[in-house]
Parts: C-alpha cells; structure tokens; sequence
C-alpha cells in the first residue's frame, strides 16, 4: 500500500511524469490488443 502512496507523491512532484507515464500505458494496452488481434487472425 506504500508504494501506490509513494507513486501519489510522484505525480504531485512531477505531473508531465505522470502525463507520460500514461500515454505509456495506454500505447501498451493499444499495442497489445492489436497484436492479440494479429494473432488470432493469423491464426484461423
């Protein structure tokens, strides 16, 4: 539970850190649904 407080104090120091954080985690949620995707059509 410490560690998420930890992260809050992060992005109060430092927003862009978070800004970019999160355009990192949705370019990796986008990248791996399309390579599920790729996948499973290549697969069929």
């Amino acid at each position: 539970m410490g560690n998420s407080l930890w992260f809050i104090t992060i992005l109060q120091e430092k927003p862009w850190l978070g800004f970019i954080i999160g355009l990192c985690f949705m370019a990796f949620m986008f990248l791996s649904k399309n390579l599920i995707v790729y996948l499973y059509s290549k697969d069929k």
